[in-house]
């Protein structure tokens, strides 16, 4: 077996690790024994008079100035990245969302508006209001807003209060800190009977999708690139990023009673502007243009907004058995346990198929080296033929199928998708000493006893074949870096897994191993018996003697 095979698999796990991870970025690790409280953080964010309330949570860091505007929405690509650090002298630092280290503004950017535009422009902030003496550009009076939080009822509430020309503005902001929706209240008085709210997005110069759905209408609107449409009376109007683990999405959802009439503005400057009246009740999503989150949020039902694939398609399968689990068991720890246990008992035939080709590769390797050592100099066409007649003997006398590798691989979709479906899962409660399944142990525990498994899971697979093991164990170090930045759900379903994996390896290396020493005899005794070298004796037989007569 060639280098190149023997780092196959863990080269190929570490490439869907990889894609899983969004191949970005994944920020900070956690603070060591400390999870992500959300709170309100009153503070200077962006460096202009007057304080900024920060809404901070596990997914998310909002930023809204003083009216209720969003001048900085930052969606986390790793739950419980700790972005924001808080001084000895209790005073915060901003500067890793402002600079976007690894984490991107969905609303006011500089890479949008130009390198010499304002970081947070006017006309880039969610939530603003215009119509009327309502502008975000011109100065009003405010008032310090009312901030509370309601962790059981997973709650961040602002209240945020202004008069300008006139005109009283009373926005009352509902953040849910374990998804990413926001209920949002307008009411308006002294001013026009209807304005328009700003949402643009979606802090990338990538040209969003922009569209809209109308409430008993039958076609999607949809603005990509230049130009701009116009929907009365809409169900839902959206900005989305083509679909991805670090893709973003805005989404407006106008509640009962609430009429909203909604301009898209396509391209890089996307926009929607959202005419509804005085009095307004809206619901938004900002936040993962991912289906779990969206399913999660009740939007996957909204006609043409989310298409799922097939990955997609078997999360869906798999976040609906979680619920199940859950109903049954009433604790999403042991779902995740539960629901590990079961998958690995329908893909037991599989991983029973994959393990035994695995054993009895590493039963051959001494004979396959010696067999290559036997070759290494004689290139030519005939001993090349002759070495591959000996392997295909050895394979033959071992009873070993070369394509059943490819099995290994068949389970791939179902671990993707189970690993990307417990990723963005928005668990409600911790586990054991996890205070958050949705964010990374902030203890490391897990971490740890990730790397242990997986050293011991290698060597049980490559027991025989100290180099292989050799080969791939830097693999696992590297790994553990992942162990560290993924959800706590995730490195239980990881580790349960491959503790199983390990129990049904030991019992496949014990048969294997029965069943080659009986293989070993059955070709030795079936061996053809070796002939003499000596030369045959030829006697010859007497002449008769011709008589004459």
């Amino acid at each position: 077996m060639t280098l190149k095979s023997k780092l196959l698999l863990p080269l190929t796990a570490l490439g869907g690790m990889l894609i899983l991870s969004g191949c970005g970025q994944t920020g900070p690790l956690p603070t060591f024994g400390k999870a992500i409280t959300p709170e309100w953080i009153k503070a200077d964010f962006d460096g202009q008079a007057g304080d900024e309330y920060i809404a901070t949570s596990n997914l998310e860091d909002v930023v809204f100035n003083a009216r209720g505007e969003v001048i900085g929405w930052y969606i986390k690509s790793y739950a419980g990245t700790p972005f924001i650090k808080k001084k000895a002298d209790g005073t915060y630092d901003f500067s890793a969302l402002k600079e976007q280290k690894g984490v991107v503004n969905m609303v006011g950017q500089t890479g949008v508006q130009g390198p010499t535009a304002d970081a947070f422009p006017p006309d880039r902030r969610a939530f603003a209001l215009k119509g009327g003496p309502l502008d975000p550009a011109q100065s009003a009076e405010t008032t310090t807003p009312t901030l509370s939080t309601d962790l059981p009822n997973n709650t961040q509430t602002a209240v945020f209060k202004y008069t300008q020309g006139g005109a009283n503005v009373t926005k009352t902001v509902t953040l849910h800190p374990r998804n990413f929706k926001i209920d949002l209240k307008t009411d308006i008085t002294g001013g026009p009977d209807r304005v328009n709210m700003l949402f643009p997005g979606l802090g990338r110069a990538d040209n969003p999708e922009v569209k809209a759905y109308q409430v008993g209408g039958t076609d999607l609107v949809s603005v990509k690139g230049s130009g701009s449409a116009n929907v009365q009376n809409i169900q839902y109007a959206a900005l989305q990023e083509k679909p991805n683990q670090a893709a973003h999405a805005l989404i407006v959802r106008p509640q009962t009673g609430t009429t909203v009439n909604a301009t898209l503005t396509g391209g890089t400057q996307g926009l929607i502007s959202a005419e509804l009246p005085a009095s307004s009740n809206l619901q938004v999503y900002g936040g993962k243009n991912e289906l779990v989150h969206l399913y999660q949020s009740g939007y996957t039902e909204l006609p043409g907004l989310f298409q799922p694939n097939f990955f997609g398609q078997i999360s869906l399968w798999i976040v609906k058995l979680m619920e199940f689990l859950y109903k049954i068991i009433g604790n999403w720890g042991l779902v995740i346990v539960a629901l590990t246990i079961l998958l690995r008992l329908v893909m037991w035939p599989l991983m029973q198929a994959q393990g035994r080709t695995t054993a009895r590769m590493n039963i051959m390797q001494p004979k396959i080296k010696e067999i290559q050592e036997k070759y290494k100099d004689r290139k030519d066409m005939e001993s090349q033929r002759a070495m591959q007649a000996e392997m295909q003997q050895l394979y033959k006398d071992h009873n070993f199928n070369p394509a059943g590798c490819f099995s290994t691989f068949l389970p791939f979709p179902v671990l993707i998708a189970l690993w990307s479906t417990i990723r963005n899962f928005e668990f409600d409660k911790g586990f054991l000493w996890l205070p958050d399944l949705a964010i990374p142990d902030p203890f490391y525990i897990l971490a740890l006893i990730y790397l242990v498994v997986n050293i011991g899971q290698l060597y049980v697979m490559t027991r025989k074949n100290p180099d292989m093991f050799r080969q791939q164990a830097f693999m696992y170090v590297i790994f553990l870096w992942f162990a560290l930045t993924f959800p706590a759900g995730v490195t239980i379903y990881t580790i349960l897994s491959t503790l199983i994996g390990i129990g049904q390896q030991i019992l496949i290396n014990r048969q294997v191993e029965h069943e080659t020493a009986s293989l070993v005899t059955t070709v030795e005794k079936a061996a053809p018996r070796p002939t003499s070298n000596k030369a045959a004796k030829v006697i010859d037989a007497p002449k008769k003697e011709n008589k004459q007569g």
